[in-house]
């Protein structure tokens, strides 16, 4: 999709400046950059024991990415992809079609210097959460890209990492030119990625409509309310994190 036919953001994530319960990555599929210049330890270890899969890619300046794609966007590229059998020779089928894309639910970089991968993997569509000394420089890549102050630790990283899944995953990381009855069904979805339990979620989505009642008057203009019960959800779902038993 070219930058053109992109929506706003609907909302920057509020923040993830402190320590989070563990979030479960069950399912997820990630791709884990790393370099030597990163002063931080590998994190692959603890994103695998949070539950997902992870997948190392080397990192060379001046190197293409190998081809990679939003999972959620796994078939619409496999269809894009797509040779006419009937159009060649048996022979020259294979040598044909391109090679097979990684499919990931999203990226984590945790590399000196982030931007020159994060902006490949932004026009890629991609989703990434970069975990950084600096995260104030990586803003430019905001929706496609999140970011986690090393000092928070991988706890953070997990969060925001299963945020920004969530977030994509349903669609909200572009302002939907919706009504709030018409945006539920995105609203549940994004709480289903963070809770999984259907039920829970639903409460979750519930809660968060519920506190949006004391916020929508003071609001400007009647499309930020879909922004207001992103964050809300959000909120309730870090609070509901840090009081569970370590």
């Amino acid at each position: 999709m070219s930058d053109s036919n992109q929506k706003p953001p609907l909302i920057v994530p509020a923040g993830i400046g402190h320590f989070y319960r563990a979030a479960s990555l069950n399912g997820l599929r990630l791709a884990l950059w790393e370099d030597g210049r990163a002063e931080t330890a590998s994190l692959a270890d603890y994103l695998r024991e949070a539950g997902a899969t992870v997948v190392i890619l080397p990192f060379e300046e001046g190197i293409d990415l190998p081809p990679i794609v939003a999972r959620d966007r796994e078939a619409e590229a496999g269809a894009a992809g797509s040779v006419p059998r009937n159009s060649l020779p048996a022979e020259q089928v294979f040598a044909a079609l391109p090679p097979e894309p990684l499919a990931i639910d999203a990226a984590v970089l945790n590399l000196g210097d982030p931007n020159p991968l994060a902006r490949r993997l932004q026009s890629a569509g991609v989703p990434f959460v970069i975990f950084t000394e600096f995260p104030e420089r990586c803003l430019e890549h905001y929706p496609a890209g999140s970011c986690v102050h090393s000092e928070d630790g991988p706890e953070a990283l997990a969060s925001a990492v299963l945020l920004h899944v969530a977030i994509f995953k349903s669609g909200l990381h572009f302002t939907p030119d919706l009504s709030v009855t018409e945006m539920l069904p995105k609203l549940r979805a994004m709480a289903r990625v963070l809770v999984q339990d259907a039920a829970l979620a639903d409460e979750l989505v519930a809660d968060a409509l519920v506190q949006a009642l004391a916020y929508v008057p003071g609001l400007s203009v009647e499309t930020e309310t879909g922004a207001l019960l992103v964050m809300l959800i959000e909120r309730i779902w870090y609070r509901q994190k840090l009081s569970r038993p370590n």
